[in-house]
């Protein structure tokens, strides 16, 4: 992905899409970065400045904004999963301690 390329992870977590609002608690993304961003997108998907406008108004924001929610996400579940598995594995563990002793 290339916001990943272009932020950091902590920035990605904990930021949000430019242009942020002063009320908000969240930084907003590097502008200088986000439009590298947006520049490749228009490139990639061979759209006028016109017709980006729409696209990113319409499809690309919300799937930003999805995006940066779950990179926020992501760590917890991977700590939660590691944690079942620690005491599924320790569970196990113990059962065929008590079969074989």
């Amino acid at each position: 992905n290339i916001l990943r390329i272009l932020y950091t992870k902590e920035e990605l977590q904990t930021s949000i899409l430019p242009p942020g609002r002063t009320h908000l608690s969240r930084k907003p993304l590097d502008k200088v970065r986000f439009k590298k961003f947006k520049d490749a997108m228009r490139y990639k998907f061979k759209l006028s400045s016109v017709n980006f406008g729409q696209f990113y108004r319409t499809l690309l924001r919300r799937k930003l904004t999805d995006f940066l929610i779950e990179e926020r996400r992501r760590d917890e579940l991977k700590l939660a999963r590691q944690s079942l598995k620690s005491q599924a594995k320790d569970t196990n563990q113990s059962d065929i301690d008590e079969i074989f002793n």
